[in-house]
């Protein structure tokens, strides 16, 4: 799998839903990951519906984009096996209807299934462009076995370039995550900008794992020569000892209102988080109430720093 630095743009180089804790659910996935022989990783794939024209710029003064665990179509079932086709593309189409009542350009998702066996057999890329108003995607498949195939995506209605996949070391028994990236092009004035955009999910079992995972994340984004917009499920919440926080404070981010107590978005916890280089500032920050995942979708106006 290709482990160069994801974000990087093209001057440079190269949750699951938090299972339950009782014993009887960590043996059945166990037994799923030893079941599900893994296959060899792909590169990030960009694809756009066919005769979809979406402009190369982004020439708005404002930016909307949104993040999403979109749980392999499930909406709030228990697990993807135990519901029908029927009843995942329903769950997409809500969540597509979402995304497109937000107005978000960019959309960062995680557990984006790309034909898989346990969650219906169908690509969902493609069925949330038809449910949205996007038209391309950016798809970074990091878990790849005869089971399932799936990872972190970027649907967009404005071109993306460049885009780029870092996958994680494997950390069995969970399933492996990683980032997808692009790059956007956005006027800033009497010029265009490039901004680096990222889904990334980082595994939800350890912290050992997540704070190994964050060092390659952080790496890339200090060897990025532009802004970035880093958006996902990171599996943990705002405290002294976080990742998120030591993505902010080490890789020089912006959080919005960090230690707000009414942005939870899994539960009563705040563990999906939308995150920008100091050249942008939030306008607006918000978790929708409307469930079409066991996440909250998380959207966010952004504009370029001093303007008004």
């Amino acid at each position: 799998p290709c482990r160069g630095p994801a974000l990087t743009s093209a001057a440079s180089q190269c949750s699951n839903r938090r299972m339950p804790t009782d014993k009887y659910h960590i043996a059945w996935f166990a037994l799923l990951a030893l079941l599900a022989w893994p296959l060899t990783a792909l590169s990030a794939e960009y694809r756009c519906r066919e005769g979809a024209t979406p402009p190369a710029v982004h020439e708005e003064p404002e930016l909307r984009v949104a993040s999403l665990n979109i749980a392999h179509g499930r909406g709030d079932a228990l697990n993807q096996m135990l519901i029908g086709q029927g009843q995942i593309e329903g769950n997409l189409d809500a969540a597509g209807t979402l995304m497109t009542r937000t107005g978000a350009q960019v959309v960062a998702l995680q557990e984006l299934d790309v034909e898989s066996l346990w969650s219906g057999g169908f690509d969902h890329a493609r069925r949330l462009l038809d449910a949205s108003h996007h038209d391309c995607v950016t798809i970074g498949l990091h878990a790849r076995t005869w089971l399932y195939q799936f990872g972190t995506g970027l649907l967009s209605s404005v071109s993306l370039t460049d885009p780029r996949m870092t996958t994680f070391e494997p950390t069995p028994p969970t399933t492996t995550k990683g980032l997808v990236s692009a790059t956007l092009h956005w006027r800033d004035g009497e010029q265009i900008r490039e901004v680096r955009l990222a889904s990334v999910h980082l595994d939800f079992s350890r912290k050992k794992a997540r704070e190994k995972q964050l060092e390659e994340i952080i790496s890339a984004i200090n060897e990025s020569p532009v802004p970035i917009i880093i958006m996902g499920d990171f599996n943990e919440p705002w405290d002294d000892d976080s990742v998120v926080r030591r993505l902010v404070e080490e890789a020089g981010l912006v959080a919005f209102q960090p230690d707000a107590e009414n942005l939870a978005t899994y539960k009563d916890k705040r563990l999906d988080w939308i995150l920008t280089s100091a050249e942008l500032e939030f306008v607006e920050y918000a978790v929708l109430d409307q469930l079409v995942s066991d996440h909250r979708l998380v959207v966010a106006r952004l504009r370029w720093r001093g303007e008004s």
